[in-house]
């Protein structure tokens, strides 16, 4: 028991200062330089909001086509930076690796730490934003524990999907762009424009085997209190995120044995 409270006090230790030392390189050649991706969420979400009030799009739910953009596009953006970071980590973390204890994988967390930091402290303020200029009486959450667990698993869902990244760009270097094509495009088949349940079928059946639309629908009904949930399924999301993190780890310490004996 000592030993593992030793080992894991001792990766928190490492993590910890990867993740500071991460902020400051980021920062080092020009200031908040990490905030580039967010503006970037921004002005996505209020170019997509601009172009749906311009056509007079229906409002499915609430009180604000802002706020139904927003709980949709942010669960995609979070999963593709965070998957995107923990991928390429792996690969630039020949800088520290040297060091001792350091491994690559702990260079893939901080970077995810620092992504999953920055995400939440902008979006709390743009959602802050919302009900502050009362563009809606949901901005604030309702429900917390959806909160929690949507943060709990989706990033736990896209370090795991991270990992297996870096092992197939490893592998195949072109599936670096082709995952980048492939998580923008995710953005139209997660529900984030519309709301399942209320789809023929045929199609929503078919958008309830995509992992993302169901961790959208967790996420919204934090600020919904009639989000429809028939679709949503927990155990599904928890299947989801306990096996891509197994499989993960897996390829990972597979990488990482491949390159100590090359």
């Amino acid at each position: 028991m000592n030993t593992l409270a030793l080992g894991l006090s001792r990766q928190m230790r490492i993590v910890s200062a990867l993740t500071i030392r991460e902020v400051r390189l980021r920062n080092s050649k020009h200031a908040f330089m990490q905030l580039f991706d967010l503006l970037e969420a921004l002005v996505f979400i209020l170019g997509h909001w601009v172009i749906f009030t311009f056509l007079h799009r229906n409002l499915m739910i609430g009180d604000s086509l802002l706020l139904f953009i927003t709980t949709g596009i942010l669960p995609v953006l979070f999963f593709r930076t965070i998957s995107i970071k923990a991928a390429s980590a792996l690969e630039a973390s020949k800088s520290v690796t040297s060091i001792p204890f350091v491994e690559a994988i702990d260079y893939s967390i901080a970077r995810s730490v620092v992504e999953f930091l920055s995400f939440t402290l902008a979006f709390l303020g743009f959602f802050a934003m919302i009900s502050a200029f009362d563009l809606s009486r949901y901005a604030i959450p309702y429900n917390p524990v959806a909160i929690v667990q949507f943060l709990a698993m989706i990033t736990m869902f896209s370090f795991g999907i991270g990992l297996i990244n870096s092992f197939l760009i490893f592998l195949f270097p072109l599936w670096k762009f082709c995952w980048a094509i492939f998580s923008r495009i995710q953005i139209f088949f997660s529900a984030v424009f519309f709301i399942p349940e209320y789809m023929p079928p045929q199609i929503k059946d078919l958008l309830a085997y995509n992992p993302i639309m169901h961790f959208v629908a967790l996420f919204r009904t934090a600020f919904y209190p009639t989000y429809p949930t028939h679709l949503m399924s927990m155990n599904y999301m928890l299947g989801w995120t306990f096996a891509v993190m197994m499989i993960g780890l897996a390829l990972e310490r597979a990488l990482r044995n491949h390159r100590a004996h090359h």
